[in-house]
């Protein structure tokens, strides 16, 4: 599943924002009230070439979905997202359960209270939905993303954590202070199937993580990095360039977060073919 050069989807968020998703409207509403749409993103990045499509349930561990949706709706959103992404999908390809951070855990604290059990419902709903793994994306510290991760693994198919830390010269550092390295080895020994980041910039840090990874990381190493926001986008041509350097170090299981459209996929994919 991950033991092969492949192809991982572009940013949901931004692709919605882009298609008219209003100011402070969260991507699952659009579950209800504009599927299509969702699907339209899917279908688009699963058209360049991606293996592997990740779920629009960022949020379904947050308290922010709460504050739009009845709660009661969790699982009916899951199941709707996961059919949509498996509609959407390449013959063969993948469909990942999707779970962002939830936003209640200040990096550092000494307590991870309560988080195992807001991620249970969403992650078991999604195991229940079909997809083949689970995504626990964007983690900014590693007790929750080990919480994250204790609430996945009963469910019994593959999960992959990825972290999205800012970076501090040529390295990724947790806002608490823990280095990138250390984060991706203990969700590896609690049992990831894979593990990397999203939504970090290309240069010279993620070209170091990558070499690291490729020397010592006991599972596959993934990344989704941001070619930017809106207004500050890499055009796919200039992202594929600033990548480069990664996939010469080893990257083989990439995609695109924020600001990546189909384009900026199909530019990654020529760098991945010629790197496998």
């Amino acid at each position: 599943m991950l033991d092969r050069p492949t192809l991982l989807d572009g940013a949901m968020g931004t692709a919605l924002i882009a298609r008219g998703l209003p100011q402070g409207a969260l991507p699952e509403e659009w579950l209800l009230s504009r599927p299509e749409e969702i699907r339209a993103v899917h279908a688009a990045h699963a058209s360049a070439g991606a293996e592997i499509l990740l779920t629009s349930t960022f949020n379904c561990a947050a308290p922010r979905l709460e504050a739009r949706l009845d709660p009661s709706r969790v699982e009916d959103l899951c199941a709707r997202a996961a059919a949509l992404a498996r509609t959407a999908a390449r013959p063969g390809g993948l469909v990942a359960g999707a779970v962002g951070p939830t936003g209640l855990h200040a990096p550092g604290a000494s307590t991870d209270a309560g988080l195992a059990a807001r991620y249970r419902r969403p992650l078991a709903a999604l195991a229940a939905s079909g997809v083949d793994l689970l995504w626990i994306e964007s983690q900014w510290d590693l007790r929750e993303a080990l919480a994250a991760l204790e609430a996945a693994r009963p469910l019994g198919i593959p999960v992959v954590v990825t972290f999205g830390f800012p970076a501090a010269g040529e390295s990724f550092r947790a806002p608490g202070g823990a280095k990138a390295e250390a984060c991706l080895d203990a969700v590896a020994a609690e049992g990831a199937a894979g593990t990397g980041v999203n939504c970090v910039a290309p240069g010279a840090a993620l070209t170091a993580l990558v070499s690291w990874a490729a020397e010592r990381l006991r599972v596959p190493f993934v990344a989704k990095p941001s070619p930017g926001l809106p207004g500050a986008v890499l055009d796919p041509e200039a992202f594929a360039a600033a990548l480069a350097p990664a996939f010469a170090a080893g990257l083989r299981i990439a995609g695109g977060c924020c600001g990546a459209t189909a384009d900026h996929l199909r530019a990654l994919g020529v760098l991945l073919s010629r790197a496998a």
